[in-house]
């Protein structure tokens, strides 16, 4: 009995030595699969890492050159007002002109002919942003005014709506 135990052992640990084997050829297999995965997870990460860094420079410097050109536009070629009308304020909108203010004609600032513009520098087909267009349909709209804001004597401060004085008749005639 002993030798057909031993007989019946030796096929069985044959057959348990090639389940291992096979077992840990299947295991290689998919570590070798999912090796190769994670290397082409990490290439596509990288490819994608350096597109995402290239975008991110490019749009750096598109905003820069936008940033520049606003600075700069009343100093090219092409500008309709005086650069001496332009204030700058950068944001929401990019400039304040007030043509006529600087002219030297003397119709200026003393006199009646000064316009105020709202000026926004765009580089290319840049679109307006929502403030920006909210903006110009307020003025389109006529929804502007000139207010005042005095600063008393007890540091409050009283801000009212500018209205022209009216000349007494005094001054009418005189």
């Amino acid at each position: 009995m002993a030798d057909y135990s031993q007989v019946l052992l030796v096929p069985v640990l044959v057959a348990a030595v090639l389940v291992i084997f096979g077992v840990i050829a299947l295991w290689q297999r998919d570590l070798r699969r999912l090796h190769s995965r994670i290397e082409r997870l990490i290439e596509s990460h990288a490819a994608e890492l350096g597109d995402a860094r290239k975008d991110s420079v490019d749009r750096s410097r598109s905003s820069l050159k936008g940033k520049i050109a606003e600075q700069i536009a009343p100093l090219l070629p092409g500008f309709p007002y005086l650069p001496a009308d332009a204030r700058f304020l950068g944001d929401p909108i990019d400039y304040v002109v007030f043509r006529g203010r600087s002219d030297p004609t003397g119709n200026g600032a003393h006199g009646n002919l000064v316009d105020i513009i709202l000026l926004e520098v765009k580089v290319g087909q840049t679109a307006l942003s929502s403030v920006q267009r909210t903006i110009a349909r307020s003025v389109e709209e006529g929804r502007i005014r000139f207010e005042v804001c005095r600063v008393l004597d007890d540091g409050s401060l009283l801000v009212e709506s500018w209205r022209p004085r009216r000349r007494a008749k005094a001054e009418w005639s005189a």
